[in-house]
């Protein structure tokens, strides 16, 4: 699989929800409506970071059709 072969992939997917879901909780748990708007704009780039994390190297791995 190609998230094998990719370091930065498996940093990535890793290290980011690590950092992300812990400080959005924080941003959460403040209790105005900035925090939770930064709270939830946090939570969704974070998956959209894990998706494209896995999806970019799967579309840029060339393999023939048959």
């Amino acid at each position: 699989m190609e998230i094998e072969r990719n370091r930065w992939v498996r940093r990535l997917l890793v290290v980011q929800p690590v950092l992300a879901w812990p400080m959005s909780f924080v941003l959460w748990s403040g209790g105005d409506g900035l925090g939770l708007a930064a709270a939830v704009i946090l939570l969704w780039a974070s998956a959209a970071i894990c998706i494209a994390g896995i999806v970019v190297p799967m579309r840029n791995h060339q393999t023939p059709r048959c």
